[in-house]
């Protein structure tokens, strides 16, 4: 199962991590891998040039030190919307986990 956590704090997202693999079919042909890597991705390329640190590799992604310029968390903000739709289709390969300062 592919795991994504995101974190919240004083309104502004500061980092991500997604870990795992979705095992919902072989490598080469997981398209649930396939559509969370692509999109995770590219949001970790945009955030990188904005000043993130960003860790990659097999089965991790680690984003920390989001900016919290309007675009950077925009583009957080439809990651999560996106594996939301994803973890609907897909809830035995995909799990979803916000956690806000608040909680």
């Amino acid at each position: 199962m592919i795991t994504c956590k995101f974190f919240k704090e004083n309104g502004y997202f500061e980092k991500f991590l997604i870990t795992g693999h979705s095992m919902y079919a072989r490598k080469g042909k997981d398209i649930v891998c396939a559509a969370v890597s692509v999109i995770a991705q590219h949001t970790a390329r945009y955030l990188l040039k904005n000043g993130a640190s960003v860790k990659i590799k097999d089965g991790y992604l680690d984003v920390k030190n989001i900016s919290h310029d309007n675009i950077s968390q925009i583009f957080v903000n439809e990651l999560i919307d996106t594996l939301k739709d994803l973890e609907e289709q897909y809830p035995k390969y995909l799990k979803l986990e916000v956690s806000n300062d608040e909680n």
